[in-house]
């Protein structure tokens, strides 16, 4: 069976693959840095790809609407979102969603603490990481909630990692 054309396009333009049968189902990693991937890349590729364990985006072009593509991914570990505007609190329900996945870097989107505090409820997840200009009260105060929901998720504020440059553990707020 043939590629649609808009498809066939897609495949040939950024991988250079012309042929169905020659498409990857399963990868282990997509990343995407500073770049034009988009909510429609993410659409065709998940067209054809059943499985990714790793997806790492910094400041692309993808939203929410991305993020619901990516739910059809099987194997989902690991989700990086970094710096993207367009990723917003509907995403939330998608990520609940990804029933593989372990963890998720949603640092410097607008996504809230609070948003996630209402909505996030996935309990694959063993590492949250966001960004938050909440007062310390709040943090306090919604880091309870989720964590009484997700006890065995780390949740860290303002960092996208859990060690330091001198490798020393980062302690997550709760």
């Amino acid at each position: 069976m043939k590629l649609p054309k808009d498809e066939k396009k897609f495949w040939q333009r950024h991988y250079g693959i012309k042929n169905r049968n020659d498409i990857p189902v399963d990868w282990d990693i997509f990343k995407a840095v500073d770049s034009d991937c988009d909510d429609e890349f993410i659409y065709f590729l998940s067209l054809r790809v059943l499985s990714i364990e790793e997806i790492h985006l910094k400041e692309t072009l993808v939203t929410s609407e991305g993020v619901k593509y990516m739910c059809g991914f099987k194997n989902l570990k690991t989700l990086y979102l970094r710096k993207h505007v367009g990723i917003t609190k509907s995403s939330i329900p998608y990520f609940n969603e990804m029933k593989d996945l372990e963890s998720l870097n949603i640092t410097k989107t607008n996504i809230t603490l609070s948003d996630l505090c209402e909505n996030l409820n996935n309990q694959s997840l063993r590492e949250v990481f966001l960004s938050s200009g909440e007062t310390e009260e709040n943090i306090t105060e919604k880091g309870f909630i989720l964590k009484e929901r997700m006890p065995k998720c780390d949740f860290y504020l303002n960092t996208s990692f859990t060690t330091t440059v001198f490798d020393h553990p980062i302690k997550p707020i709760f």
